[in-house]
């Protein structure tokens, strides 16, 4: 009988240690909500919580168009987001929308990239922005609230550090899928 107890407390320990161990090195990341709801209603606003992987950028490849990464920022003393490669106080959470040397616009409600449509989403129009090199123009799904690179323009790669690949609270929204939803977004939503 102890003989037991001290195996599964011994398996508790090491199971504890190994996320730990992940969530520093940055490979498997819990991921809060934000005040922004940039992502409703792909990710549910206020309470929504994911984990996100750093094994595929630091392995595999590149952050691709249609990826909901999560990337380090910052808040400046006047409020402001700004990604920020060397902070750690905050993780937005967005979708990647064009790379390195690609024209990014939003033109009659629709985004493009290289004068392909991208999504579904209705988007106020802006640009065209070409995405300097090592660099990435990221949106949220919540379009007419989001803080995302139409604020802050494109993002440094080195500030994106994970990709999101499961919705795990509320449980209402379990899930692995995160494809963008259409029409209208949900906008602003007040949190408290």
């Amino acid at each position: 009988m102890l003989r037991g107890i001290v195996r599964a407390l011994a398996i508790a320990v090491i199971a504890v240690a190994t996320f730990l161990v992940l969530d520093f090195a940055e490979l498997l990341v819990p991921v809060g909500p934000d005040d922004t709801s940039s992502m409703a209603d792909t990710i549910p606003a206020c309470d929504g919580r994911v984990l996100a992987q750093g094994f595929s950028y630091r392995l595999f490849g590149d952050p691709e168009p249609g990826h909901v990464v999560a990337v380090h920022a910052a808040k400046t003393d006047r409020g402001e987001i700004v990604p920020d490669p060397d902070a750690d106080d905050l993780t937005l959470v967005l979708r990647v929308v064009a790379g390195a040397g690609q024209v990014v616009e939003a033109r009659e409600g629709a985004v493009y990239v290289d004068d392909i449509r991208f999504d579904e989403i209705e988007t106020e129009d802006f640009g065209p922005v070409t995405v300097p090199n090592e660099q990435y123009f990221l949106l949220g799904d919540n379009r007419s609230a989001a803080v995302d690179s139409r604020t802050f323009g494109p993002v440094l790669a080195r500030a994106i550090f994970a990709r999101v690949f499961m919705t795990y609270w509320p449980l209402r929204a379990l899930g692995f899928r995160h494809d963008a939803s259409s029409g209208v977004p949900p906008g602003r939503i007040d949190c408290g």
